[in-house]
């Protein structure tokens, strides 16, 4: 059994297998997160979707302030990431889209996504603990291969962005869901700020006609894996 925590935004706290994954933790410039950064203590993995600062955040710092965490993200970010900050590369995980990497009981992965990034191209996040699959999208649009997403990796919960502008809108979303299948779908990426207010519920309506299970969580708020 594990659990899933939003913590606003695109943040999302994982616990499975007895690791806690930590996805895009934006925590200082998020006016919905609902931890402080000295409230993290437990983080095994550190995940970056991409280097925008509302995904990057507070990474870093986490890094150095949690001796034994690592970050999983794209090579070429990895690599920037390390010259740039002073962090040693042994402190990464470096990958780029392809077959899972096993970490301490946890395996992960990178998937395309279609958005814009300065040191790396974009991505999804899938994570793993081969009974439950978690589909973290990042910051995308919906696009054909999330229908092989859906194939390869089986999603039981994804994560889609919805707040429109720079990723889906909630009616993209559901054309996601319609290619994917997971079994759970939860928005992130909205009403963070007035450029991406969206009404979430407009996504859960529009999905539940599909038949898609929606949960929409609020900031903080957890749900059993």
């Amino acid at each position: 059994m594990g659990e899933l925590t939003w913590l606003g935004h695109a943040a999302v706290l994982i616990k499975l297998k007895d690791k806690s994954i930590l996805i895009d933790p934006m925590i200082k410039g998020n006016p919905k997160f609902p931890i402080r950064l000295e409230d993290l203590r437990e983080v095994n993995i550190v995940c970056v979707s991409h280097d925008h600062y509302d995904h990057l955040g507070d990474s870093i710092e986490i890094l150095h302030k949690i001796k034994n965490a690592k970050m999983f993200a794209s090579f070429d970010l990895s690599q920037w990431l390390a010259q740039e900050y002073k962090v040693d590369q042994s402190r990464f995980i470096p990958a780029n889209i392809g077959g899972f990497i096993n970490e301490d009981e946890v395996r992960l992965a990178l998937t395309p996504a279609v958005h814009s990034s300065s040191h790396s191209d974009p991505n999804g996040i899938i994570v793993s603990d081969g009974e439950i699959t978690i589909y973290h999208a990042g910051d995308t649009w919906v696009f054909g291969d999330m229908k092989l997403i859906g194939e390869i990796y089986k999603p039981t919960y994804a994560l889609l962005p919805i707040g429109g502008r720079f990723t889906m809108n909630p009616k993209d979303a559901v054309y996601a869901l319609e290619l994917i299948r997971p079994k759970v779908a939860i928005p992130i990426h909205y009403n963070t700020w007035d450029l991406i207010k969206v009404n979430e519920n407009e996504f859960k309506e529009l999905a539940a006609k599909k038949g898609f299970d929606v949960r929409i969580l609020k900031p903080g708020e957890s749900i059993k894996l």
